[in-house]
């Protein structure tokens, strides 16, 4: 399977964020059992320790995959790879939208009945909208990766 320079960068990141962003959600998960002020600092925590991650991680394996093929980290990407990239984002945003669209009904549902939360007391993850919102941004991420890897595997 011979992949271009393009392929395997996408590959990275499909890879670490995978990797992270699902770590980083499964522990998430798991602080609805402490008390909601710890949980809120350990969310914060893990939260700026994806981002650390997620970007050392990046530059690591980007840098290395750049020095590795340098004639094709200084090449442009050419028309295939950019339609690759456009119908993916096509499709990363659509799941983006879909949920911007999820976390604003939410809120406009919980000013409308407030009294909901009260009611709700299963779903105790901390600062749950913003988490909704990253989920989206990071389903999107997915799905654009996948997207533009399907169509690289698709065309070979």
């Amino acid at each position: 399977m011979n992949m271009s320079f393009r392929e395997k960068s996408i590959w990275i990141s499909l890879i670490a964020t995978l990797l992270i962003f699902g770590d980083y959600f499964l522990n998430v998960i798991s602080l609805g059992v402490l008390p909601a002020d710890a949980a809120k600092t350990a969310a914060l925590g893990l939260s700026l320790r994806a981002l650390f991650l997620i970007v050392i991680v990046e530059i690591i394996f980007q840098g290395m995959l750049a020095v590795s093929n340098r004639k094709a980290a200084e090449l442009g990407a050419d028309e295939r790879d950019k339609l690759f990239e456009y119908k993916g984002n096509n499709f990363g945003y659509t799941v983006l939208v879909i949920g911007v669209f999820i976390t604003l009904g939410r809120i406009v549902f919980l000013e409308i009945n407030p009294e909901f939360i009260e009611q709700t007391n299963g779903l105790t993850i901390p600062l749950l909208t913003a988490h909704i919102l990253l989920f989206s941004f990071i389903l999107s991420e997915v799905v654009r990766f996948s997207a533009q890897l399907y169509y690289y595997r698709r065309c070979d």
